[in-house]
Parts: C-alpha cells; sequence; structure tokens
C-alpha cells in the first residue's frame, strides 16, 4: 500500500515474561483509548512477538478482540505499536476490513 494508513500511535512496552502476549496487546489497547478516547484496530509487534497463541498468523496478520495484529521488523520486542488503520466498508472474517500498510509509519 502507498503511504502510512496509520497517523496516530501508542508504543507500550511490557517485558513481564508472565503475561501472555495477547493480554499485552489488550492493555496496550486500553491505553490507547483511555489516552485517545477511540479504540485502536491495528498493532504493530515484534516478530518474535507472534505467534500469539490464536489463529495461525498469516500476511493479514490475526484478528484479537477487534484489532489486527500484524508483526513488523521495526518493532522491538517486547514493544506494541497500536493505533488505528482506515476501516473499508468491506468485510474480512466477520469484521471490517482494517487497511494498514505491511509497516508501521515511521516513530518521529
Amino acid at each position: 500500500m502507498s503511504g502510512n494508513k496509520m497517523r496516530v500511535g501508542l508504543l507500550w512496552f511490557d517485558d513481564d515474561p508472565k503475561k501472555e502476549v495477547s493480554l499485552k496487546v489488550k492493555e496496550a489497547a486500553q491505553r490507547y483509548l483511555e489516552k485517545f478516547g477511540r479504540r485502536p484496530n491495528v498493532c504493530y509487534v515484534s516478530p518474535a512477538t507472534l505467534p500469539l497463541p490464536l489463529d495461525p498468523p498469516g500476511p493479514a496478520g490475526i484478528h484479537l478482540d477487534g484489532l489486527r495484529v500484524l508483526s513488523s521488523p521495526l518493532v522491538l520486542p517486547d514493544h506494541f505499536w497500536v493505533g488505528e488503520g482506515h476501516q473499508s466498508k468491506e468485510k474480512e472474517g466477520g469484521l471490517p476490513k482494517v487497511e494498514v500498510d505491511d509497516q508501521p509509519p515511521p516513530f518521529h
């Protein structure tokens, strides 16, 4: 895809080895909601973070509680880059299709 679809994001860090990755993603999404007043729909994670103990990840990532979780080599382990990608009217796995780039936007 051309251009970055995610304009605002929140970088969350959690290195607690006792916590499931899915819980870390949910906590990052909750913090995003608290900070921006909107629910994120995309989360980029390090390739080392996937696979989650859910559906096998593919090029489209996996879905977790309305979030599309994608891996990116630009995200360090134990970091979770959550934000909002553009939602189209198309459906993907019963959820609105989220248009995101293969990589998150650059950190500023």
